[in-house]
């Protein structure tokens, strides 16, 4: 065993009192730690901290590389003939280190990325360049992943690498990323490769197997509300009926760049193709002109964006000069050119003139007012999308059971959104009322998107910073008698906003914007539920009750990563939980010792053992959780590794659970339901004194239609006091009987009992009748 330190060979003063020791945990940092006893002629240094460290084997096995960690510490051992005698403690820690000794610039939700692409964020978002990353091209889904702020690189990239099922290494200067197993290794007591007698199993009371698993989630968005108010010239503030649905305070502002530092940060910014078009300086982003070509300079987030609730875009402090042209504060997805802008800002110039106009682009399409700027001035440009699903990407969840790896979730959730694009003049610093250039909606908005800064064919100017914020789930339209509707701004003062939703439920109008007497105010969002979800594996209940045994065991607890944060999320969850559960291997854990000469290869966290014991016919695989490998000078190389290996359900892998249910769940969840689609697009056509006339968006299935209904969560055939009417034509007209009426309506097919769709379309009203 070589052991050198700064590419220097210390194997000769390894001393042999204490075994050379390397701790590998699954994905975290491992440690070295050794002893010296350096030679008294001084022919070794003393090793100091964050020397370069790294132990191989004989046979070119390459057990670790890292960084001395800690200062190293003498031990007094004896008096020898030229003085006290110390032996010298040395600490390492992988190679990682490097990457934990900076600060990961911070991060909101990674959404719609891969495994691989999503730890390599992770490396650039440290600054770090010492490390090769070319292994990380894992391509497992990851849904949407939030880092959790002020953790140390390998602590994020370990859940990251956990949540995939997978394990992340870093050995040798080079990073990489392997599905579990990442190695297999084979054990056989018919080829004496097992030795029984190092083989240990450990059994433990704190989980047992389960066939019938209940999950609990976060709170979610539920009914999709619209709720109806009057204004009256003077209120101001209007209680809703429901608290919205809001994102935790925490994940409400996603980008906030200020472009204040001395350069444009890589660890957040990409700009392939940049070609010193892009600079920081004393009026914030500087843009110096472009390529020429589509998509070929831009400055983008690093990081894709979820398209869910309420966001609002908005790059401040924007002047251009004469000449330019590309896109500015932009939504794009694909190939960063004008064909795949979701929403943006186009910036155009008049041929020969040079005069510069900003028009809103929709879909890679120019659409609404042109606004003609000056270079003497300075806009805000603004962009609002509302979309009523809050998650667009599902999480994905892994686990395994007795046919092997199972994976739920995963999928992009559609939705339609509406948009509202608006410029704001400012002259001197002082700022000029919004104008709207476009009000409108699209029938399908993207799961994710990157945001970007500027796409310049040929932009000259500054932009003095970029925000991103999610505003909830609410959006504020209002009609004034004998008007036509417009969309209310909603947000901050700050961001030149009309009007806000507080969490707690209250509308409120901000100085200047009170709706005039007998404005109709229409406000979308959606209510708040618990996630659950509840799946049962039939096949273990079958099998216990054929053997004589109570076939139904129950698990219920919480899914803490990755994250539950709806109902379907809750059941996918649980499928894969149910798989894991049920299954008699996934309990198994234990630990096995063996020398390296007994092993096919070195052993890694990740690994897995393939133990195959003829004498008690098992057959069957277990995943290695953490190894320690203990080395005394001998020659040949004895290194002996101690092993602890865990299975899905005896220790959370993939999916970390605890036991606790939240006091708001409401159990038990139904299991496998069959839901049809919301009806997030339903609309009121008409409002005639106390007739209402819906239209659902939606084409009833065979056998079924829409029902309404006065309370929700209540759907079911028959008829009772709840029901107002069934219908199978999207267009329904009914009546009001009261001031504050609520409407809940869900589609239904023809099944018996019918299936109906998951979450309400609800309508609130706050209406005096007749109005």
């Amino acid at each position: 065993m070589r052991t050198t330190i700064q590419s220097q060979d210390y194997t000769p003063a390894l001393d042999a009192t204490h075994a050379l020791t390397i701790e590998r945990t699954l994905n975290q940092p491992s440690s070295c730690r050794l002893w010296l006893s350096l030679p008294q002629d001084g022919s070794l240094p003393l090793p100091s901290r964050n020397q370069a460290l790294s132990v191989t084997g004989e046979d070119g096995t390459c057990y670790f590389t890292g960084y001395i960690a800690a200062t190293p510490l003498p031990e007094y051992v004896g008096l020898g003939l030229e003085g006290p005698l110390y032996r010298i403690g040395i600490e390492a820690v992988s190679d990682e280190l490097l990457l934990d000794q900076l600060a990961v610039a911070p991060a909101r939700a990674i959404a719609a990325t891969t495994a691989g692409s999503l730890v390599q964020s992770l490396v650039t978002k440290t600054g770090a360049t010492n490390l090769s990353t070319q292994a990380l091209a894992l391509t497992s889904s990851m849904g949407s992943f939030t880092p959790e702020p002020g953790a140390s690189w390998s602590s994020i990239a370990g859940k990251a690498a956990s949540q995939a099922r997978a394990a992340y290494r870093a050995i040798n200067g080079a990073l990489s990323l392997a599905a579990i197993p990442a190695a297999v290794h084979p054990l056989s007591e018919t080829d004496g490769s097992l030795t029984l007698a190092d083989l240990s199993f450990n059994s433990g009371t704190r989980r047992a197997l389960a066939n019938d698993i209940s999950v609990c989630g976060e709170h979610e968005p539920v009914a999709y509300v619209t709720e109806y108010l009057l204004g009256d010239g003077v209120t101001t503030q209007f209680t809703l009926g429901a608290a919205p649905y809001s994102p935790p305070q925490s994940q409400s502002i996603i980008i906030r760049e200020l472009f204040n530092e001395s350069a444009i940060d890589a660890r957040v910014w990409s700009s392939p193709g940049g070609y010193g078009f892009f600079s920081l300086g004393a009026g914030g982003l500087v843009m110096q002109g472009g390529s020429g070509t589509d998509g070929d300079t831009m400055l983008s987030w690093l990081d894709p964006v979820e398209m869910g609730g309420t966001l609002l875009l908005e790059a401040t402090g924007v002047s251009l000069a004469a000449g330019s042209t590309g896109i500015l504060a932009g939504f794009f997805v694909g190939l960063g050119t004008l064909a795949s802008c979701t929403a943006g800002f186009q910036v155009t110039a008049q041929q020969d003139l040079g005069v510069v106009s900003l028009q809103p682009i929709v879909k890679g399409l120019p659409t609404g007012t042109k606004y003609t700027v000056t270079a003497a001035k300075q806009y805000a440009l603004r962009i609002r999308i509302h979309c009523p699903e809050c998650e667009r990407t599902l999480s994905v969840y892994r686990s395994i059971g007795d046919n092997g790896v199972v994976a739920t979730g995963g999928q992009s959730i559609p939705s339609l959104a509406k948009l509202q694009f608006e410029v704001q003049e400012f002259v001197n610093g002082v700022a000029g009322m919004p104008v709207t250039l476009y009000e409108g909606s699209i029938a399908s908005l993207p799961a994710a998107c990157t945001v970007v800064a500027a796409s310049s064919l040929n932009l000259s100017g500054s932009m003095r910073a970029l925000s991103l914020t999610n505003l909830g789930s609410g959006w504020v339209v209002s009609t004034p008698a004998n008007g036509s509707p417009r969309t209310r701004r909603i947000g901050s003062v700050a961001q030149a906003a009309e009007c806000r939703i507080e969490r707690a439920g209250v509308l409120i109008f901000n100085t200047g914007f009170v709706p005039a007497v007998g404005e109709q105010i229409a406000v979308s969002y959606r209510t708040v539920g618990r996630a659950l979800g509840h799946a049962v594996n039939a096949t273990s209940q079958q099998e216990l009750a054929q053997s004589g045994l109570p076939p139904v065991v129950t698990w219920i607890g919480s899914v803490t990563s990755p994250a539950t944060r709806s109902s379907q999320d809750c059941r996918n969850a649980a499928l894969a939980l149910e798989q894991a559960a049920a299954s008699a291997t996934a309990l198994w854990s234990g630990t096995y010792r063996a020398s390296r000469h007994c092993l096919d290869s070195d052993v890694w966290p990740g690994d897995t053992l393939h133990l195959t014991m003829p004498s008690i016919d098992l057959d069957a695989q277990v995943v290695v959780r953490k190894v320690a490998l203990k080395y005394r000078t001998s020659c040949p190389d004895f290194v002996e590794h101690q092993i602890a290996f865990a299975n899905d359900w005896a220790s959370d892998l993939a999916i970390r659970t605890n036991a606790s249910v939240p006091a708001d769940a409401w159990l038990p969840a139904p299991v496998a339901p069959t839901y049809l689609a919301n009806l997030s697009g339903l609309t009121v056509t008409t409002m005639s004194g106390s007739s209402v006339t819906i239209n659902t968006g939606a084409t009833a299935p065979p056998g079924g239609g829409f029902e309404i209904r006065r309370r929700d969560f209540a759907f079911m055939p028959g008829e009772d006091s709840d029901l107002v009417m069934r219908g199978s034509q999207p267009t329904m007209t009914f009546t009001r009987v009261s001031a504050c009426d609520r409407f809940y309506v869900r589609m239904y097919d023809g099944a018996t009992p019918p299936n109906y769709s998951e979450f309400s379309a609800a309508l609130f009203f706050n209406l005096p009748l007749g109005s």
